[in-house]
């Protein structure tokens, strides 16, 4: 019985962490709430205070989960992959494009993005402390502690909230004054972009 009832919490805890997820996409941050997302999972909201302590708990793994948010080893790789074996300029081009790339392949994501821009609220701040943490752990696993180190970082994080904006605009507008934001296409030229503007600005 232990077994299965663990299962069962295991499930219940992912039907509320997709609901959120959910009416987060579809109805934004003002609808979010203990009621919205217990009835979008089909559970009691009970549960919610159960397993995640209510509704902070339960933003706070939300926001850590891949779901949202790419984990380390989707922008560092392995093996010949791993950002690490490379040379420093090509190091921080090849992981901004790769956090392009995760990024957009999160429609979830790409709401986020585009809430956040509008609103100021609990879940916003949670959300973005998730991020920056993620972002320190990054930039340990760059172990790049040279003379440098600060222009590449600003250099980075302006590039970094370009991509945020172009992804968050996709959500409504298929181009930024002309430049393809919606198709695969589009981003493969943006993604190419990134790429020779990093290695030209981060050395």
């Amino acid at each position: 019985m232990t077994g299965a009832r663990s299962r069962n919490r295991q499930a219940a805890e992912q039907d509320l962490l997709t609901a959120v997820g959910r009416v987060l996409a579809r109805d934004g941050f003002a609808a979010l709430g203990i009621n919205s997302v217990a009835r979008e999972a089909g559970l009691d909201k009970v549960l919610i205070y159960r397993y995640f302590a209510g509704m902070d708990g339960l933003l706070r793994a939300f926001a850590e989960s891949t779901a949202f948010w790419p984990s380390l080893d989707e922008i560092m790789g392995e093996g010949e992959t791993d950002l690490r074996m490379l040379p420093v300029a090509d190091r921080w081009a090849n992981g901004l494009v790769r956090y392009a790339h995760t990024l957009r392949r999160r429609p979830l994501t790409r709401e986020v993005l585009a809430w956040e821009q509008v609103e100021k609220n609990e879940l916003t701040e949670i959300l973005r402390r998730r991020r920056e943490k993620w972002f320190d752990d990054l930039l340990r696993s760059f172990d790049d502690d040279t003379a440098d180190r600060v222009d590449r970082i600003s250099t980075a994080l302006v590039i970094a909230g370009s991509i945020h904006y172009l992804i968050a605009r996709s959500r409504l507008h298929p181009d930024f004054n002309g430049l393809d934001i919606d198709t695969d296409d589009g981003w493969s030229h943006i993604e190419h972009i990134i790429h020779t503007m990093a290695h030209r600005t981060i050395s």
